[in-house]
């Protein structure tokens, strides 16, 4: 499916009862159901990816950190600005050594200037070192060489500076691997992100500072590289050794320059682009081991790419390519335009389709627009894990989006800040970062927050350039027209969520009565909170909804209902980050308090229910889903809980994960040998 590059998107109300991490053309919107591509999904959507899952995904990014935990970042060098890198790679795989020549053509960025640094860590040895084509001088400590230019440089001035070097990087933080796949067979890769590239190339690194690229891998001829932009050559040399030539004419940053070598069996799918008459090649690169399974868990990316492109604008390296090459890294990384795919994402079941989805859209947000500095970390990887929720929203409607959100076991990230969090690869800048863009996307609405995407994603001032947080406030304010500083200030710069205790009564009124309602925020990191939130008040009648904005500590809301009120939930789509430490009722407003009610929105479901109940004491909790005959056919939870509301997903499978069919299931809540129990009815 394609949105109107003409208009903003909206989510698609499907099903019953509305509507959790990241979201993102101007006046009306094409929703999924209206433009088909919910049509083209398959039947039965994923399982939502477990925590285990995600856990493996979170360390695996955050192993490229390992070298840098106990050390200070190296000062970035900004006497002068790099345009372009001519990278030329031996690579000695028997003896693992790298012998390299980069060739740097820059800028000054200052006046006089008169030494140039340039990073390149230990072990890496320099052999020469030339200026505009004449030998120089040189010094090479701490990770960087620091170049004597033959004469001062002015602001303008041109430099070519050529470096020869070779060595083992050998860096714990797996910058740069030497591995074997299958029968032995040779896998040589890189994983750079964050501060990685020196450990095997000599360059600026600093993601700030983006350049083009001429990329040359000389490796064994029965291996092939893959590696950024457009392979231009393969050159056989005769000795037993072919040279790959990549050329890369879109900015870059030093730490997605990429290399991956091995005997890759490749095949490609061609991308229409929205124009309806651009092409581009899709490229993709397994191992010959793994061609099967790949070949079914990379099947939805050209969709995928559709897409992204309908909310973002057309794909940013139209020109060049999209490729997806299997490496042996427990990760996935968005190399620009060649995405590396770890084995561990390859199961031949689709299973994964969240990681493909998270990688591709990082060309958009993290690769064509990067962070200015690693501070700013989470506008890229909260923005692309809200985008595995969009794109499943889109083909399976909103009650799977907040199933999806909800599985991100979000309080677990909640309490720490984005912004300049350390380190910098945090698990919170996903799953905290994505929750935001859910929670902004509530608080302006879809028009505005799917406009606000698209403005951000085609400011002139940002395309194939540096963001930081601001410039993504400043998308979203210019679209809904809100001031969002507040927002941005309480939940990107500080700590923290707010805990809400509630306490509720009502009275008749005016034909009907008054709800009386008081929120009280105990949380003891953070801020007051300022947040719109909705509340629904279940009447003998039906429910009815508010929305209240609660700023204070301590705060009372008066809400009228046509109805006696039977039972009041704060917030029951799950838009905010928050705890619900007690919903109290004076005057017998709840029957029971020793028995904790179950509630199913929405019931009946196809794809998802929340299943929520409150916890009037902490101890062991059991809840067990039973089938229309009475058998038990899953246990959601067996565990210890606080006090408190609780919610869960369920996606209608069973214990071996397998759909269940029709009919109507009981839930059953056990506590302290007390029990609860509902009905849902579940339909395909």
């Amino acid at each position: 499916m394609r949105r109107d590059l003409a208009q903003p998107a909206t989510r698609s109300i499907q099903g019953l009862a509305h509507p959790c991490l990241l979201a993102f053309v101007t006046i009306a919107v094409l929703t999924a159901s209206q433009a088909g591509l919910a049509a083209a999904a398959p039947d039965d959507p994923p399982p939502f990816p477990t925590l285990e899952s995600r856990e493996a995904f979170i360390r695996a990014h955050e192993a490229g950190l390992e070298p840098w935990m106990e050390e200070p970042i190296r000062a970035v060098h900004d006497e002068y600005d790099v345009i372009h890198y001519d990278v030329d790679l031996d690579l000695d795989i028997p003896s693992r050594i790298i012998y390299g020549v980069v060739t740097v053509d820059a800028t000054a960025e200052v006046a006089n200037l008169l030494v140039l640094p340039i990073d390149l860590f230990s072990p890496m040895v320099v052999d020469s070192v030339k200026v505009d084509g004449q030998v120089a001088s040189y010094s090479h400590a701490s990770g960087v060489i620091r170049v004597n230019l033959p004469q001062a440089l002015q602001p303008g001035d041109p430099v070519t500076l050529r470096i020869a070097y070779h060595g083992t990087p050998s860096f714990s933080g797996m910058p740069f691997r030497w591995m074997v796949h299958g029968a032995n067979i040779p896998m040589v890769l890189s994983y750079s992100e964050p501060y990685g590239a020196p450990a095997w190339w000599a360059c600026k690194d600093d993601p700030k500072d983006k350049a083009t690229f001429t990329i040359h891998v000389t490796a064994p001829d029965d291996l092939s590289t893959v590696s950024n932009g457009v392979l231009t050559s393969v050159v056989d040399n005769g000795d037993g050794t072919a040279t790959y030539n990549w050329t890369h004419d879109y900015p870059m940053s030093t730490y997605l320059f990429s290399i991956a070598t091995t005997n890759f069996e490749h095949w490609s799918e061609v991308y229409t682009a929205l124009d309806g008459i651009s092409t581009m090649d899709v490229d993709y690169y397994a191992y010959p081991e793994d061609r099967g399974d790949a070949e079914i868990d990379w099947r939805h990316n050209i969709q995928m790419m559709e897409y992204y492109a309908s909310i973002f604008g057309e794909y940013p390296f139209l020109d060049e390519k999209y490729a997806i090459a299997e490496f042996q890294h427990p990760g996935a990384m968005e190399h620009q335009t060649a995405t590396s795919m770890g084995y561990f994402w390859i199961t031949g079941d689709n299973a994964n389709d969240y990681v493909v989805a998270h990688e591709l859209s990082h060309m958009w947000v993290g690769d064509m627009i990067t962070m200015r500095l690693w501070s700013h970390a989470w506008t890229k990887e909260g923005f692309a894990t809200h985008c595995e929720a969009l794109y499943f929203e889109d083909l399976y409607g909103e009650d799977y989006y907040h199933g999806y959100m909800e599985s991100m076991n979000i309080l677990s990230y909640a309490p720490r800040q984005l912004y300049n969090i350390n380190p910098p690869l945090d698990g919170a800048i996903y799953y905290k970062g994505a929750w935001v863009l859910h929670m902004l996307r509530h608080v302006i609405g879809d028009a505005a927050f799917f406009s606000g995407c698209y403005g951000y994603t085609n400011d002139p001032d940002l395309r194939y350039g540096n963001n930081v947080t601001e410039d993504l406030r400043d998308a979203f304010e210019a679209a809904s027209g809100m001031d969002l500083d507040w927002f941005f200030q309480e939940w990107i710069y500080s700590p923290g969520y707010p805990r809400y205790r509630i306490l509720w009564s009502s009275a008749p009124a005016g034909g009907g009565y008054d709800v009386s309602l008081d929120i009280e925020q105990t949380q003891s990191i953070g801020p007051d909170f300022k947040m719109p939130i909705d509340v629904r008040i279940y009447t003998e009648e039906g429910p009815e909804n508010f929305v209240v904005w609660d700023s204070l500590q301590t705060q009372s809301f008066v809400l009228h209902v046509s109805a006696p009120p039977n039972h009041l939930v704060l917030d029951p789509d799950d838009w905010l980050i928050k705890e619900v430490l007690d919903i109290s009722a004076v005057e017998g407003d709840i029957a029971d308090a020793s028995a904790p009610a179950l509630r199913c929105d929405p019931n009946p479901f196809d794809r998802s229910t929340r299943i929520r109940f409150a916890m009037t004491e902490a101890g062991p909790v059991r809840l067990l889903v039973f089938d229309p005959s009475g058998r038990l056919v899953r246990t959601l939870l067996d565990c210890r809980l606080g006090v408190g509301e609780h919610r869960i997903s369920w996606d209608g499978r069973g214990e071996d994960g397998a759909l269940l069919p029709s009919g109507i299931y009981l839930q059953r809540l056990e506590r302290n040998g007390r029990a609860s129990n509902s009905r849902v009815l579940r339909l395909r």
